[in-house]
């Protein structure tokens, strides 16, 4: 009677321990199982989350990347010298580096009183109206300056037109009404004769002139 008690013991003891292990053993196949991303169960290591990355870019162009391209801007020509200034519009005609060294000599011409350097620069019928002792008289006590070139257009009867401004100081006997100072507004009708660019004779009402 002891013995079956014995054995029937040791095999609910054993009963028991199989139940534990199978137990055991199902909850590690659950434990194992998971359902992949396509709705299947399956067993065995569920593979690490991948870990999200960043957005996707795309590459640079070469346009992104390389420096800006500056603008480039024609810059207003250099015509004028330290005797003649131009304005800007002016500037930009393509007559205006020739007419400013005619205008240049011109004015030299007067300011050092050197009617052989003048004549030159005129046309023949604008010299008949300014010989030697005219200019004597009229330039001999002048000195110019502040001489701008205003504009380049063509006059009515088709010569180029430079308008220029200046001002002259002079001895009172020698200034218009006068004057020892006067602001000049002019109109200079210049010819092409062959290469050269000359003054020519100008036409009535094309000058103007105040006190300063």
């Amino acid at each position: 009677m002891v013995l079956a008690v014995v054995v029937t013991g040791g095999i609910l003891g054993i009963d028991a321990l199989v139940g534990r292990a199978t137990a055991a053993a199902s909850d590690q196949v659950l434990q194992n199982q998971w359902l992949t991303p396509d709705g299947y169960i399956t067993s065995g290591p569920q593979p690490a989350e991948e870990t999200p990355s960043d957005p996707w870019v795309p590459p640079a162009t070469e346009d992104e990347t390389s420096e800006p391209v500056p603008i480039e801007t024609t810059p207003t020509p250099e015509v004028g010298n330290e005797l003649i200034a131009v304005d800007p519009a002016a500037a930009e005609e393509p007559a205006a580096a020739d007419v400013v060294r005619l205008l240049t000599s011109y004015f030299t011409a007067i300011n050092n009183h050197d009617y052989d350097s003048y004549q030159v620069l005129l046309t023949p019928a604008a010299l008949a109206t300014q010989t030697r002792k005219q200019f004597t008289n009229g330039f001999r006590s002048t000195l110019d300056s502040e001489i701008t070139l205003l504009g380049l257009s063509t006059a009515t009867d088709g010569r180029l037109l430079a308008q220029v401004s200046f001002v002259s100081r002079q001895n009172a006997i020698d200034g218009p009404d006068g004057q020892t100072c006067t602001r000049w507004t002019v109109g200079k009708f210049l010819e092409g004769q062959g290469t050269d660019l000359l003054i020519g004779k100008a036409l009535s009402g094309h000058a103007s002139h105040t006190s300063c």
